[in-house]
């Protein structure tokens, strides 16, 4: 925080409102935007399988998974273990623009509208070729800020529906007329599917809380220094809705430059923002009202596309 008496203390660097003002690559978490734009346009649906064999050796450079499977995956294996090769063979179906005008039309890169002067403008290629696009589908070589992040997501989960954010109040019928459909509400259903499978049995589990049924999709992103990523550096982060059946919020947690805890190994997404998530949800869901529920999966999880 600052102090109101002595003004000129706000400006200083590390008080920028990271929220709006900030734009990072965060990483995995577009993958759920990736996934969701292949579902939409018909190119794939729950069943189809990606060849993630193998790496994707393109502009002089590869493209890897960090947990490779080395084998065939469905689309939630996809989501699930994280694959950077299923996510960039997804946007060649798609094909460039297509893959830019989906982005645009969820707000992604462009500069959101706020009642906040400070708003940074998403950056992204000027020129795409492939390997851009390849790159994009799994959260590298775009910058976004982390409001835009959580408002595109929450078009993901509730039925399809872009809706500008706003700081002030606003009822339901006035939020459904500022509303665009920006995706089909089945693809919606789909997505609300992966991101709780994701919860259940890949990288989100840790950010679970029993009753809450959470959903979500963690982002780990190598840090740029000096125009190149640094594997040591990182910018982590983990997407959240919950309840995932009927979604009510989005928590998105951003962790710059995690360090390992004692007695661990790992600094990814899921080991401290997943975490941070599971905790904001624990205390804040029972103040929010949210009721809790047991045993309520079955008819999420037999959700086919």
């Amino acid at each position: 925080d600052y102090d109101p008496n002595s003004p000129k203390n706000a400006l200083e660097k590390k008080r920028l409102n990271r929220m709006t003002a900030g734009a990072y690559e965060m990483g995995s978490v577009f993958k759920a935007f990736t996934i969701a734009m292949a579902l939409d346009s018909g190119k794939v649906n729950l069943s189809t399988k990606l060849d993630a064999r193998n790496p994707i050796r393109i502009g002089g450079g590869k493209i890897g998974d960090f947990h490779a499977k080395r084998r065939w995956l469905s689309v939630p294996e996809s989501f699930i273990y994280s694959s950077n090769i299923a996510s960039a063979k997804m946007a060649g179906l798609v094909g460039i623009e297509n893959h830019k005008a989906f982005l645009k039309r969820l707000g992604l890169s462009t500069k959101m509208q706020l009642e906040l002067p400070e708003i940074a403008r998403p950056q992204s290629p000027k020129k795409w070729k492939l390997v851009n696009s390849y790159t994009i589908a799994f959260g590298h070589g775009i910058t976004t800020t982390p409001l835009q992040t959580a408002v595109a997501a929450a078009a993901l989960v509730n039925g399809g529906k872009l809706i500008p954010p706003t700081l002030f109040p606003r009822n339901k019928t006035e939020a459904d007329i500022v509303a665009k459909q920006v995706v089909s509400r089945q693809t919606s259903k789909a997505m609300r599917y992966l991101m709780r499978k994701n919860s259940l049995e890949g990288s989100g589990r840790k950010a679970s809380v029993l009753g809450y049924r959470v959903g979500g999709k963690t982002g780990t992103a190598e840090k740029v220094e000096n125009g190149r990523y640094n594997k040591n550096k990182r910018y982590n982060s983990f997407l959240a809705t919950f309840p995932v059946d009927n979604p009510r919020y989005i928590v998105l947690v951003c962790v710059d430059e995690p360090k390992p805890l004692e007695g661990e190994r790992y600094a990814t997404a899921a080991w401290n923002a997943g975490r941070m998530v599971g905790e904001v949800i624990k205390f804040s869901a029972p103040m929010l009202g949210v009721t809790p529920k047991f045993g309520g999966d079955k008819q999420l999880l037999k959700a086919s596309y």
